[in-house]
């Protein structure tokens, strides 16, 4: 009877004491859970999706795997540090192009993804996994990329020029960007091109200017990522253009001392141009240059013999020839009168049409060559001191030492 009542004392006791516990704990405040120091796996979303989702078994493709990472409330996570890896089983070949990456200022970050090389076996599964402060709580997504069979098929090659009926030396622009592989433009392919024995070149688009006229067979092959070749070949027929014609020069006068401007004149072959001038004077004097209009000054007055020879920009040269009639510019004339044996000359009439000075009036008064000059007195007598025919010479110069001469019979009595 004791040991009864002792257990019930005990159990009221108990009672008691739980009651009281339940009471104070409903008199407490309202607890909250602490803040995460960082990064909290349990609310971070990530969502990953690749571009394009399949890839050839090539070993050079790739797909760029975009991952966005948003809060609890769908915010983007900034600065999220995510790690990335691939599978064990991850085809032979296949690769990441980084290991981690952190989120930008809108929440998303992007990687690639190298296709695995041709023969491997298995499709790609990438993990993404956010770097927070419990591993132990981090949630892994995963995408998967399929590896299909990859280049079964040789490439389709082929390719288009322009012009289509060049000269030699017109540069010609050669495109394949018609050649397709597996039905799509060939992108990983590699392209070489062989101008029928006039060069090589290689890349998608090439340049080339044959350098003589003929028919080609330019060959174009290409190779792509598994290592497939197929060629194309078409014929450039080149047309080798005729040398410069319809050479002359103006003008074909000039006047002595003094600059003359000479304009040169040619026409090239359709698509071509001249590209030098070469002008020899005929009086010692030469000059070459890329401009047709050019000044010269002849010192002497006479007809000088002007070649001219221009060159196209295929190298092709012309020749021809000009006769240029240069002039004084002065005007050489006397009178004569009698007295006895003396002859007095008056060269007053000479004139100059340039509009310069006449300053030396010399005198040859029996043809033997010999002048005595008078200065700038047009006027001279001269004792023969017999009679007889006399052959005189009258050479007049200017103040730009421009020269003209006037010869007369003289007889006496």
């Amino acid at each position: 009877m004791f040991r009864m009542e002792t257990l019930y004392r005990a159990f009221a006791t108990a009672l008691v004491a739980a009651a009281a516990m339940t009471l104070g704990a409903c008199s407490l405040d309202k607890q909250e859970m602490p803040g995460l120091a960082g990064p909290s796996e349990i609310v971070t979303s990530l969502s990953l999706t690749a571009s394009p989702d399949q890839l050839p078994r090539d070993g050079s493709s790739q797909s760029i795997v975009t991952i966005t990472a948003r809060d609890a409330n769908g915010q983007p996570l900034v600065g999220q540090r995510i790690t990335l890896s691939l599978g064990a089983s991850a085809p032979q070949g296949a690769a990441l192009s980084q290991t981690e990456v952190t989120t930008g200022s809108n929440g998303m970050a992007t990687f690639s993804v190298t296709a695995p090389v041709r023969g491997s076996i298995g499709d790609i599964t990438v993990s993404a996994t956010p770097v927070g402060t419990n591993a132990g709580n981090a949630a892994t997504r995963i995408i998967q990329i399929r590896a299909t069979p990859g280049n079964t098929t040789a490439p389709t090659a082929a390719f288009t020029f322009s012009p289509a009926s060049p000269d030699v030396g017109q540069t010609v622009t050669f495109n394949a960007s018609t050649t397709t592989d597996e039905g799509v433009p060939c992108s990983n392919c590699t392209f070489f091109w062989n101008f029928g024995g006039d060069g090589t070149a290689t890349g998608l688009t090439a340049t080339h200017a044959f350098s003589s006229g003929g028919s080609f067979v330019v060959t174009l092959t290409v190779t792509d990522a598994a290592g497939s070749t197929s060629t194309a070949q078409q014929t450039v027929t080149v047309s080798a253009p005729s040398i410069p014609t319809g050479l002359s020069v103006n003008p074909t006068t000039a006047t002595a001392k003094l600059a003359q401007t000479f304009t040169a004149s040619a026409t090239a072959a359709p698509n071509h141009r001249i590209t030098s001038y070469q002008f020899i004077w005929g009086d010692g004097d030469s000059n070459t240059q890329n401009s047709p209009v050019i000044q010269h000054t002849y010192q002497q007055a006479g007809s000088f013999l002007l070649t001219l020879t221009v060159r196209d920009d295929l190298g092709q040269s012309a020749t021809a020839n000009q006769v240029i009639t240069v002039s004084s510019g002065l005007t050489a004339t006397f009178t004569t009168s009698k007295s006895g044996t003396t002859v007095t000359f008056d060269a007053s009439g000479s004139s100059s049409q340039v509009a310069s000075t006449i300053t030396d009036y010399a005198w040859d008064f029996d043809g033997d060559g010999s002048y005595d000059t008078n200065g700038s007195n047009p006027i001279v007598s001269h004792d023969y001191g017999a009679n007889g025919t006399f052959r005189v010479t009258l050479k007049i110069t200017d103040n730009r030492g421009a020269t003209q001469t006037s010869t007369q019979t003289v007889t006496l009595p």
